[in-house]
């Protein structure tokens, strides 16, 4: 399995796994790029898009590449039914990177006075985002004790030829390492990288414990050693098969105005006082390839997010009740659990173990086995047949959620709420379920019935 951009891309269009298109018609970054993507998820396609033609820019974008399942899948090796396990797998398999001396991704390297990130093609995408941003970049950052790397995805606000606005979520683990280095009054040491593998996408949005290794995790889902170099301004390793790296500074005890932003819960975050990133370098191939994910409620924002954080919650959860079968992230703070009972009290261990996994994490459902997941129609169906609000439902008030929640109160307080779905005191004892036989099922055929049916089925 290679582990640079390019080879994935040259995989996704040799295979055209889940739509592939290069769009040679010019677009504007200024909401035309999001109003395509728009118009395709309407039709309930996620292509890949290669934009060869950016006005006002040189660098072609590519956009969706882990928007579908099946796509991020096929890049790891694996079928889209094994992938949770795939991840799961990495998680405690983890494999150390190796350093190299030379890298694709400083063929071309720009310092000082020469730095100019407008030259990136960032996106406007919503009429509520307050300006370009990048938002494919991972960020890379050190913990000045341990020296432990720090993955993750933050918005970045381009705002002057050298300079970020960052987003940085209160209790993920990159404001604490940022919180560390202010209160000693210096700056905080990141890259960004820019144009990844799906390994190095999954990896660092893996969910764990502060000093677990989310560098080791990507090792663990491509089944090698990463090949990591060292920045020229900065004392970091970065992907050595990235595409872009900005390398620079989040300088401490300066908060700038930055947002408006349409963000994964499908409204703009107002603007507020965030950090700034002072780019000192930008290092990249020649002729690179720059990766957005459409900001805001689009296909790869939630899909990406969603894989390695499932992965994470099947993990605790079963370690906590190992008859859970599986899980689904089905909305923004919201995760649906199925569970083969054995006994009562069951599905609310469950529920407990599931808060503890993530703080984000704001509503929880469990269901019984017999229930598809993937299935809302068939969750609201059990929870309009098997729940009783007394006895099936708590709150945990007042904890910890999300700052992007837009019903949080500030800092992101919000209240939590378990909802037992499952059949009391058994599925076994509970009322039984209406089903045409099996047999009839198998053995009538529409189109011995309706003589237009294959017409209806195109409709």
């Amino acid at each position: 399995m290679g582990e640079d951009f390019r080879s994935f891309l040259k995989e996704m269009e040799e295979t055209g796994e889940g739509g592939f298109f290069r769009i040679s018609k010019e677009v504007d970054t200024r909401y035309e790029v999001s109003a395509i993507v728009t118009k395709l998820e309407q039709a309930r396609q996620v292509p890949l898009l290669w934009f060869e033609k950016v006005k006002g820019h040189t660098l072609p974008v590519v956009v969706n590449c882990y928007a579908d399942r099946g796509r991020v899948a096929r890049a790891l090796g694996v079928s889209k039914r094994a992938l949770n396990q795939r991840v799961s797998q990495a998680y405690q398999h983890p494999i150390p990177p190796v350093e190299v001396s030379r890298a694709p991704v400083q063929e071309v390297v720009i310092q000082g006075t020469e730095v100019d990130l407008k030259k990136l093609p960032a996106m406007i995408y919503h009429n509520t985002d307050g300006g370009p941003y990048i938002t494919a970049g991972i960020v890379l950052a050190k913990d000045p004790d341990t020296g432990d790397y720090n993955l993750s995805y933050n918005r970045l606000m381009v705002k002057e030829k050298d300079r970020l606005g960052i987003f940085a979520t209160v209790g993920k683990h990159l404001n604490a390492i940022y919180s560390k280095m202010e209160e000693r009054g210096k700056p905080l040491e990141v890259a960004v990288s820019i144009g990844n593998h799906p390994a190095w996408a999954i990896g660092a949005l893996a969910i764990g414990a502060y000093h677990e290794n989310e560098i080791g995790i990507i090792g663990g889902l491509k089944g090698s050693p990463l090949e990591m170099v060292k920045c020229k301004t900065v004392e970091l390793m970065v992907p050595a098969g990235a595409e872009i790296v900005l390398e620079g500074e989040i300088e401490p005890n300066l908060r700038e105005e930055e947002g408006p932003f349409g963000e994964f819960t499908g409204y703009a975050i107002r603007s507020a006082k965030n950090p700034v990133v002072r780019v000192k370098a930008i290092t990249h191939r020649q002729s690179p390839i720059y990766q957005d994910i459409c900001g805001g409620q689009h296909r790869e924002h939630l899909t990406m997010a969603t894989i390695p954080m499932e992965a994470n919650y099947l993990r605790v959860i079963q370690g906590a009740v190992p008859e859970v079968e599986a899980v689904r992230v089905a909305a923004p703070f919201t995760l649906i659990i199925s569970l083969r009972k054995k006994y009562e009290g069951q599905a609310r261990s469950a529920l407990l173990a599931a808060f503890s996994a993530d703080l984000y994490l704001k509503h929880a459902i469990v269901v019984d086995h017999d229930i598809d997941i993937a299935d809302l129609q068939r969750v609201l169906w059990a929870m309009a047949t098997r729940v009783q609000a007394s006895r099936d439902i708590f709150i945990i008030p007042r904890a910890r959620g999300s700052s992007l929640d837009p019903s949080a109160e500030p800092l992101g307080v919000v209240d939590k709420m378990g909802i037992d779905a499952t059949a009391k005191p058994s599925l076994e004892r509970f009322s039984p379920v209406n089903r045409v036989p099996n047999e009839v099922m198998d053995r009538i055929k529409l189109e011995d019935y309706i003589s237009n049916f294959s017409v209806l089925k195109k409709a």
